[in-house]
């Protein structure tokens, strides 16, 4: 993934007139004019767009038993990991999928992948990859809720690791591949067995490959790829493994972002700030649960 927050001015100019956005590219001439382009480092004199951004902040709704509408949202840093989640199966779902910002206009194509170790007791550890095509509007939601990616998923007893791929299609020879992706075998989620099972690595090879393939291609860009382990420890700055939803927010600066001042609101399906200022998180987002 290129990492934008480390461009000068001339290669962020040079990178995005490359992708085909002109506009993007023009924008940062027209700030940094009579200056020497090669000193001037991100955000480039004007205001960062959200693909660009290199980090993540997490964080996490528990599991209610109650009809509370607006719920609190927690740093998922601070939590208190689940023990009886130890050597267990779990459902890992992708909840909600927000493209805020993203290069270009209009309706985006996404792929999105997602990577994960099955702890098998006899066998080891297993790779999981399974990944999705989007069709997504600028500033809204994909059209999905509780989408399956893992069923039986069988975990660890010190942590579960994860990690994403997000990329913004724009090679427009692509679609064919992407109409397959979209009709193929691992639409509609991994169910997981106890035992090791031959066709998931077959399953998880074609879904690397595929996103390899589409990530390299002129004009598609990766937006992201954040790592995550979820620890049953008590150390302070680990992510913590829990029943719930967690909430991945592209940001640069993830030790500034206040989880309380934002809460879910369970009739609209939205994070809002509390004090009303926003309907939605102004930012790009992904969340999943697990059960």
């Amino acid at each position: 993934m290129k990492n934008f927050t480390k461009l000068n001015a001339l290669e962020a100019i040079t990178l995005y007139k490359s992708l085909d956005l002109e506009t993007e590219a023009e924008e940062i001439i027209r700030h940094n004019k009579a200056s020497d382009l090669k000193t001037i480092s991100w955000p480039w004199n004007r205001k960062p767009k959200a693909w660009e951004h290199s980090s993540y902040a997490f964080g996490f709704i528990p599991i209610k038993t109650n009809n509370d509408n607006l719920l609190k949202i927690h740093e998922a840093r601070s939590i208190i990991a689940d023990q009886s989640l130890k050597d267990a199966k779990i459902t890992l779902s992708l909840d909600y999928f927000r493209a805020y910002d993203y290069p270009g206009k209009g309706k985006h194509r996404v792929l999105f992948k997602f990577n994960a170790k099955n702890y098998l007791k006899d066998s080891g550890e297993q790779d999981l990859s399974f990944n999705q095509t989007f069709a997504i509007q600028e500033g809204q939601n994909a059209p999905i809720s509780g989408y399956p990616i893992f069923v039986g998923l069988n975990t660890g007893r010190q942590l579960m690791q994860f990690d994403v791929e997000i990329v913004n299609i724009s090679n427009d020879n692509d679609g064919q591949l992407l109409d397959t992706i979209e009709k193929g075998v691992v639409k509609n989620g991994i169910t997981l067995l106890n035992t090791l099972n031959p066709v998931l690595p077959i399953l998880s090879e074609y879904a690397t490959g595929i996103t390899k393939l589409i990530a390299g291609r002129n004009r598609n860009i990766e937006i992201t790829s954040p790592k995550m382990g979820l620890y049953f420890d008590d150390i302070a700055s680990h992510l913590k493994m829990s029943r719930g939803v967690y909430i991945a927010i592209q940001t640069s600066n993830p030790g500034e972002f206040n989880w309380n001042q934002w809460h879910y609101n369970r009739s609209f399906g939205e994070i809002q700030s509390i004090d009303g200022t926003h309907k939605e998180l102004p930012y790009n987002y992904f969340a999943f649960s697990i059960s």
